[in-house]
């Protein structure tokens, strides 16, 4: 197992910087550029959104955290952490709006790239946890 943790101030561009450090980090674990490519429209979206949403104007805590977990041979699990207002589990809508909707892609987006998308809030901490398995033949051999 490896375990790698990134942090940054929520803005649009560190949120972008740190979704760009963790592609080059797994760039020595996944092979398959099509996967990469998943992961990181995932976690630039997962990011961003913190960067967007989390946090009010001149809040405090102002911080994001992105782990990564690489199982080799079986999955990744990224977790996208901010300690803002959170999400509420039950309005989330999973499915993809409609053409002429501004915004709202990035949660169908995030559950439709990954194997499993789970919120979680817990003593101040918000997470989305995702999880993403690979085929034998889309890790690097080492």
């Amino acid at each position: 197992m490896h375990r790698f943790v990134l942090e940054a101030i929520p803005t649009p561009e560190e949120s972008r910087e740190v979704a760009r450090k963790a592609i080059v980090i797994l760039k020595d674990f996944v092979a398959d550029e099509n996967i990469l490519h998943d992961i990181d429209l995932v976690l630039t979206e997962g990011c961003s959104n913190v960067a967007r949403h989390a946090y009010e104007k001149h809040e405090d805590c102002n911080r994001l955290e992105l782990t990564i977990t690489i199982h080799p041979e079986k999955h990744i699990i990224f977790e996208i952490a901010d300690w803002g207002k959170g999400l509420c589990a039950k309005s989330i809508d999973f499915s993809m709006p409609s053409p002429e909707a501004v915004g709202g892609r990035g949660m169908f987006i995030m559950s439709e790239l990954m194997d499993s998308f789970e919120l979680i809030q817990e003593d101040g901490k918000n997470v989305i946890k995702l999880t993403r398995k690979l085929k034998e033949d889309q890790w690097l051999k080492k």
